[in-house]
């Protein structure tokens, strides 16, 4: 027989499948409000969706410092770190969650059952490093779709952060890690007070202040990350724009091409190396030079006040402050479009074949000038008036909510001002082919340039409201009754500092001065029917209408189906409907380069140069390509369809099981169409490539690529990667829980707990026309969706002392396996092995309220698998899920009192 409160952690399981077992107290058996639905009920009565909960002190104990580190725990999760991609992309250290692998854009992420504003660049997903990871109790992960009480918009799921609700005393926590190589170090301190007790006092107040800083890591730190060319696997992250630079001249369209390097075959080693494709010209290895984990400070202040007002009502203020400091370093400033006149003491008359009547154009990567340093600062304030109780039969919840988001990103070193250094190349005073004397140097640093390249605000303000009630008897118990609405106003501005993205353009920004806001007003509806004991339905409807988007409604159907009490089936079925973002709808176009390497396909099919069709080999072979990304004003919602089906087992006590089969359906997939894609298929692309013979002079000035060419060039300006929708994309695959509790005397207790996720297929389209590819397990079009990922765990309990052992798994998939850009290079077709991580960890409470936590993430000190992607600066493995910081000590005190 069950007992009372292993019934309640084994349904918390059944229903809830929890990837972290803490055992619920009997007062866990109020009514409360779980993430999904907005019936209150006892946790034994909870619904049948599918929720993972993860509890922050098991993951302390863990190592676990962020929560993005936490949410990297979901297997459902694909993904939650971008923290350095391409200038110009406006990441800015900002980490995303994206549950089933659909895009961070379709995972709502709530805080305290309300939205947060997304980051304010590329704001269609909320940066989790705003986030304050010191005020969470818990994460409740809602792994099923399209909620109807919180948005039809959540996809993918929803992430449901939930802070403490009451505090009373004060607290100190300290933490640091140390990797064992150079880099990534981590400290911590966190401090919560409070005072005041609810139901004595009918009242209480807490504070929390939490700062944590993150040295970087370099490139150059790992063996895995210390050089982008690696040819003998097929790893070209490098650039034609080198140092000492390289040239170009071409005599007309159809005319003689010439181009080299006058330090060639020399170069200037270890950073700049020959290109395998011309003896006579250079490459540069950009991806050496990079941090590949940035520094980062990160400091949040929060308030919580609740009174009681009577017997039955609840008022509470939350106050939330987040700031974030992101310095990242790149490759030195690539400038290009220079012309050297004959007129110049530098011109490379002596080159052979060099038309000594005839300027040259070149690119120059300005190393004297040193690596390019960004500044990205972000900002996050909250504030949610709440009111809660029961008015007669009816439990009630009801606020007013502000959340904004504000970002800028500049320059703070390394940038140089392009058009002077062009100016000063032309007069004669700059050699862009050799080393800088003295003088050149003065001239290099008077050109610096920093300064503010753009600044971002995201807000969102609303009320809200829900109600409930019991509604009549039935045969397994009260029905019951939920109603709610919202109405919400959303902004979104961006503006550059126009003088300063004009003097730098490698910024990859375009000057721009854009604001947008829109009305979202909604009614949702959910009815609880226990149609008999072993048997529940609910029934929830959701009508969303937004000002620019129009209108929608969404049903869900969830069914739970107990025959005996350790045997739970439980099924749902819903729509749902995604607007476009602000962001995606409205953020500036710019022109940046890719992180790719490319061959252009017209000028230089299979790595070699068409002269005949005005290809130069050191400008159109393994060029970093430009692209024009930005927001796209004609977009369409998305549009879903999800079903899951599940079983939860309890055969024996203390043993729980869980396994959900989900599949999701969605249509006009918002998505930006890969620069990879576009160059691996030119015909049916055609139109997404802007050559420079198409634009006017003027224009070709404002380019990289075309400045200082000839009018008739017909190199690549730019490829067209606008946000835009793709067409569909299909997924489904089952979810594996499993938790253990045993009691083993006088040796203590042991819980074993299993959260897995199996991808049976995940098919897309790029366009509507297109046929549906493959992506589980294969690399395509930017990314993988790895086939498994799971993590296991197995903690020990004896008296004052607890330790935890943690496994991380993801299974390998077939690489990216781009075509070589070496002429006659070999075919590179190779997997990306799996990856598995052990943590160890244990803490000891040497008397009461002080605890000590040690341990090692990364026990064995494994790197990342080698990937031969590009879709990133980081070469040689991918950061995206993967961690660069290798075997790493970490240890926390905490004093509460």
């Amino acid at each position: 027989m069950f007992t009372k409160t292993r019934l309640s952690a084994g349904l918390v399981l059944a229903f809830g499948s929890t990837l972290l077992i803490a055992s619920l107290p009997a007062s866990a058996q109020q009514r409360i409000e779980i993430t999904g639905s907005s019936i209150k009920r006892t946790v034994a009565d909870e619904t049948a969706l599918p929720v993972t909960i993860l509890k922050i002190d098991e993951l302390r104990a863990s190592g676990v410092t962020t929560v993005e580190q936490a949410i990297q725990l979901v297997t459902a999760s694909q993904s939650s770190t971008s923290s350095l991609n391409s200038i110009g992309s406006g990441t800015g250290g900002a980490s995303y969650a994206n549950l089933r692998a659909i895009g961070e854009n379709k995972t709502l992420v709530l805080l305290n059952g309300r939205r947060i504003a997304s980051f304010a660049f590329g704001a269609n997903a909320v940066d989790l490093t705003s986030i304050p990871f010191a005020v969470i109790d818990r994460v409740e992960v809602l792994r099923d779709g399209a909620s109807a009480l919180y948005g039809t918009d959540a996809v993918g799921g929803v992430i449901n952060f939930i802070t403490k609700k009451a505090f009373k005393g004060g607290s100190l926590t300290l933490e640091a890690s140390r990797p064992q190589e150079d880099g990534g170090s981590k400290n911590r301190i966190s401090v919560v007070g409070g005072f005041g007790d609810l139901e004595v006092d009918g009242a209480n107040f807490w504070v929390s202040f939490d700062t944590q800083r993150n040295k970087r890591i370099r490139a150059l730190d790992r063996e895995f990350s210390k050089t982008g060319i690696i040819p003998s696997r097929g790893v070209s992250g490098s650039s034609g724009t080198t140092f000492p630079g390289n040239f170009a001249q071409n005599v007309g369209l159809n005319g003689r091409a010439v181009s080299g390097n006058i330090t060639a075959p020399n170069c200037a080693p270890p950073l700049s190396l020959v290109n395998p494709n011309n003896a006579q010209a250079c490459i540069f290895d950009f991806s050496a030079t990079i941090d590949i984990v940035p520094d980062t400070e990160t400091e949040t202040l929060a308030a919580r006040g609740s009174w009681k007002v009577g017997q039955n009502h609840l008022v509470s203020l939350e106050l939330l402050h987040t700031e974030n400091e992101n310095i990242s370093r790149i490759a030195p400033d690539p400038v290009t479009g220079i012309t050297v006149p004959i007129t110049s003491p530098f011109f490379p008359r002596t080159f052979p074949n060099v038309d000594p009547t005839k300027p040259v154009s070149a690119g120059w990567r300005l190393v004297p000038a040193g690596g390019r340093t960004n500044k990205s600062n972000s900002d996050a304030d909250r504030a949610v008036l709440d009111m809660s109780g029961i008015l007669g039969s009816f439990d009630y919840r009801a606020g007013a909510f502000y959340t904004s988001n504000n970002a800028s990103d500049g320059a703070v070193d390394g940038y140089v001002n392009a058009p002077f250094i062009r100016a000063q190349v032309a007069a004669g005073n700059l050699n862009p082919f050799g080393t800088a004397t003295p003088a050149q140097l003065a001239i290099i640093e008077q050109a610096k340039r920093t300064g503010t390249f753009a600044t971002a605000n995201g807000s969102t303000k609303g009320v809200d409201f829900r109600i409930s009630r019991d509604l009549f008897a039935m045969s397994g118990g009260n029905a019951a009754f939920a109603f709610g609405g919202e109405y919400r106003r959303e902004t979104y501005r961006n503006d550059t500092d126009d003088a300063v993205v004009n003097a730098i353009p490698s910024a990859g920004r375009s000057p721009n001065h854009i604001t947008g806001s829109r009305n979202v007003k909604a009614l949702a509806a959910e009815v609880l029917l226990p149609v008999l004991k072993t048997l529940e339905v609910t029934l929830q409807a959701r009508a969303d209408d937004y000002s620019d988007a129009g209108f929608s409604f969404n049903p869900k159907i969830g069914l739970r189906f107990a025959p005996i009490k350790q045997v739970v089936v439980r099924a749902s079925y819903n729509t749902g409907f995604r607007a476009p973002t602000l962001d995606e709808l409205l953020s500036p176009q710019t022109t940046t380069f890719a992180a790719s390497a490319s061959n252009d396909p017209l000028l230089c099919p299979g790595g070699v140069a068409n002269v005949a069709a005005g290809g130069i080999q050191s400008r159109d072979c393994g060029l970093q390509v430009q692209v024009q990304q930005g927001g796209n004003p004609a977009l369409k919602p998305e549009e879903s369809k999800t079903y899951s089906v599940g079983l939860a087992l309890e055969p024996i006590p203390n043993l729980t099981f869980t396994v959900d089969y989900w599949n999701i359906k969605l249509t006009q997939t918002i998505n930006a169409l890969p620069a990879d894609s576009i160059i691996a298929d030119p015909v049916q692309y055609a139109a997404k490539y802007v050559r420079c013979r198409q634009l006017s002079t003027a224009v070709q000035a404002n380019l990289n690529r075309c400045g200082g060419l000839d009018v008739n060039s017909n190199a690549i300006a730019y490829l067209i990667t606008l946000t835009d929708n793709l067409g569909k994309t299909n997924t489904d695959g089952i979810d594996v829980t499993a938790g253990y509790n045993f009691n083993a005397g006088g040796a203590g207790n042991l819980a074993l707990t299993y959260d897995g996720t199996w991808v049976h297929s995940y098919k897309y389209q790029l366009a509507p026309t297109d046929p549906l590819k493959q992506n589980v397990g294969i690399y395509s079009d930017g990314s993988p969706v790895f086939r498994w990922q799971h993590t296991a765990a197995l903690r020990w309990n004896l008296g004052n002392f607890s330790s935890r052992l943690q496994v991380r798994h993801k299974t390998g998939y077939v690489d990216q396996n781009l075509p070589s850009t070496v002429v006659g290079g070999p075919s590179f077709y190779q997997s990306v092995n799996s990856y598995t991580l052990v943590d160890l960890s244990g803490t000891a409470k040497f008397f009461k309220g002080f605890s000590l936590t040690a341990g090692v993430r990364n026990l064995f000190d494994k790197d990342p698998p080698f990937s031969n992607q590009s879709s990133r600066q980081q070469r040689g493995y991918d950061p995206r899920y993967t961690e660069a910081y290798g075997r790493t000590y970490f240890g926390n005190v905490n004093y509460t009192f």
